[in-house]
């Protein structure tokens, strides 16, 4: 596994292709929640380390602050080459939270992956997959 994460990250480098989430490129959405930000983030991060880790080579690097009542979740790619999903979220008020969520936009972090990770902070519960 180990052979293949490292040829994987020495042919995107050769080729001139970075990996992780690119600006104006990557997939995203924004949008406010029902929730507070503490739930949205226990959930986002769940959804990360339960959807997006690929087979345990992919990091899940979580933070809270809850001084500014905001926080960031995100999946690292090994050595830390790039990341492939965040969610960023902020506290609106006591029960409304704004969410930002953006993927690679590769497989599996694509489109998919971005919808699977909005369904699970709006239903509350991990949706690794959302069916249209």
């Amino acid at each position: 596994m180990k052979a293949f994460v490292f040829g994987l990250a020495g042919a995107a480098l050769l080729s001139g292709c970075a990996i992780g989430i690119q600006p104006g490129q990557s997939p995203s959405v924004s949008y406010t929640v029902a929730r507070d930000y503490q739930t949205v983030y226990r959930r986002a991060e769940d959804q990360a380390d339960h959807c997006l880790r690929g087979k345990n080579a992919y990091t899940v690097q979580a933070t809270l602050n809850r001084d500014a009542r905001s926080g960031v979740v995100a999946v690292v790619a090994p050595l830390g080459a790039g990341i492939v999903a965040r969610t960023e979220l902020k506290a609106i008020d006591a029960k409304h939270t704004h969410v930002s969520q953006i993927v690679w936009g590769h497989t599996p972090w694509d489109r998919a992956a971005l919808d699977a990770m909005r369904e699970s902070v709006r239903l509350d519960t991990t949706v690794c997959f959302a069916y249209k």
